[in-house]
């Protein structure tokens, strides 16, 4: 880890995970406490709502985030008439969308309208400042919204889900609200507003430029949507809302995985596209992405005993049920992962339309086996189906970026690796409780040996900052 490349990678991606992790890990904790508060039908109608808003927010914003962030990472334009021209650009697609959504919503009655709109402005907005904030490079304060967007849905999950008992509707609120805070936190801290926005030009050529970028990759997230989410709409019409709902928290260990990968991505990003035109290009995304591979592919294997434990021992009895899919959701996750990781190739030269034609491939694998399974495997199928599209979407970016990079994968070390987890997964899912702390014990030790050339040099580097 001698190389500054490597260093920097590490250390942005450790203060990405310190400053988002602990909060999180908080959230994940209390999810077993909302298993007492709120029913499967409940937990269910309430994922299907965020299940829609992952979507509509993306598209409600035309997904011009990604264009403030990459051009806010190009120094031959000003950030002020970037943001100045990203934001006003962005304000007038939600707002048109909000109108549009409140009609065709309020002829069809829809139970969540109000719930549904607020959060989906909230969340398309959270998503655009997020990313002005990495753009401009302050890592530090998007590691600490991390902690304030966090403290702030736990605290209002306390309040409207545990104290007010409001369930579905306790949940999406706390969610809007807590983007509210985080938004006005980074805005205030940052001085948006003052020293960006309101010294700004709108620049027209730009705003065509930004759309022009954004706009292909509104179907791609589109696309990632379908691989990720469209299952819970596929359950709540084949299984109903009860089913949806431990399919649900079924989802939330994943989402462990997913922010681990998040926090990495986040530093890789920026870093990948700054490599891009070196010659050591190839041979520095090689050895990054290997590791990668070991890394997520012993954690979950670490993780799948200990994920059964709390699901069976701290959760209400109605979702235990939850810990059968468990496995095939951290695969997902981590080929969702491994894809991302190729995507920086799109970033990189600006050419977003191929993100989106290896998406669809996946989004269209998915959809179907969960359809022609859902009846005869249940929630099986979609996991099954999640997992499959991620995979159609990291193999066919892995053809398709060759004209971009050319990464040599540890074929053999990544066989012997899933294999671990096939065989990990079935073990668990048999296994009783002494059983279980046996495969934990034995899985955490296999971690630290197969990464032991990674974890010495972080230990020793997080020591040295502490000694000074």
């Amino acid at each position: 880890m001698s190389n500054n490349k490597e260093k920097d990678l590490v250390k942005n991606t450790l203060l990405f995970t310190v400053g988002n992790a602990g909060a999180k890990l908080l959230m994940l904790i209390i999810v077993p406490l909302y298993t007492y508060y709120v029913s499967t039908e409940q937990m269910g109608q309430y994922d299907l709502v965020n299940t829609y808003v992952g979507l509509f927010s993306s598209l409600a914003c035309l997904a011009l985030h990604e264009g403030l962030y990459r051009w806010l990472l190009d120094a031959s334009t000003k950030d002020k008439d970037i943001l100045k021209t990203g934001l006003l650009a962005s304000f007038i697609a939600v707002v048109g969308f909000d109108v549009i959504a409140w009609i065709f919503l309020s002829v069809i009655n829809y139970t969540y309208l109000p719930e549904f709109i607020l959060l989906v402005t909230a969340a398309a907005f959270y998503t655009i400042v997020q990313f002005i904030t990495r753009g401009l490079r302050n890592n530090k304060i998007y590691a600490v919204q991390g902690i304030v967007y966090s403290l702030a849905l736990i605290l209002c999950n306390v309040i409207l889900v545990i104290w007010l008992r409001m369930q579905a509707r306790g949940l999406l609120l706390s969610m809007a609200f807590a983007y509210i805070v985080t938004i006005v936190f980074m805005a205030v801290v940052q001085h948006l507003v003052k020293d960006y926005v309101v010294p700004g030009k709108f620049d027209r050529d730009l705003a065509k430029d930004l759309i022009k970028y954004s706009l292909p990759i509104v179907p791609n997230n589109i696309a990632w949507w379908l691989v990720s989410a469209s299952n819970r709409i596929v359950i709540n019409w084949g299984m109903g809302d009860a089913a949806n709902g431990i399919y649900a928290i079924s989802m939330k260990f994943p989402t462990l995985v997913n922010m681990l990968s998040t926090f990495f991505y986040q530093a890789w990003q920026e870093q990948a596209i700054s490599e891009y035109d070196s010659k050591e290009r190839d041979a520095y995304y090689t050895k990054i992405f290997n590791i990668y591979v070991k890394v997520l592919l012993t954690g979950i294997i670490a993780l799948l005993p200990v994920t059964k434990f709390i699901i069976i021992y701290f959760m209400d009895s109605s979702y235990h049920d939850a810990y059968q899919f468990i496995g095939l959701l951290y695969l997902s996750s981590v080929f969702n992962a491994f894809a991302g990781f190729y995507g920086t190739g799109y970033l990189s030269t600006k050419k977003t339309m191929g993100a989106l034609t290896t998406t669809m491939w996946g989004a269209i694998a998915n959809a179907v086996l969960t359809v022609v399974l859902i009846n005869t495997a249940g929630l099986y199928a979609a996991a099954f189906g999640s997992m499959v599209g991620n995979a159609i979407i990291w193999v066919t970016r892995i053809v398709q970026t060759r004209k971009y990079f050319n990464i040599k994968i540890e074929w053999k070390a990544f066989i012997i690796l899933i294999g671990l987890c096939a065989a990990v997964i079935v073990a668990v899912n048999a296994a009783g409780l002494a059983a279980m702390i046996v495969l934990e014990v034995i899985a955490c030790m296999f971690f630290l040996l197969v990464n032991k050339e990674l974890i010495v040099p972080v230990v020793k580097q997080i020591a040295n900052k502490a000694k000074k």
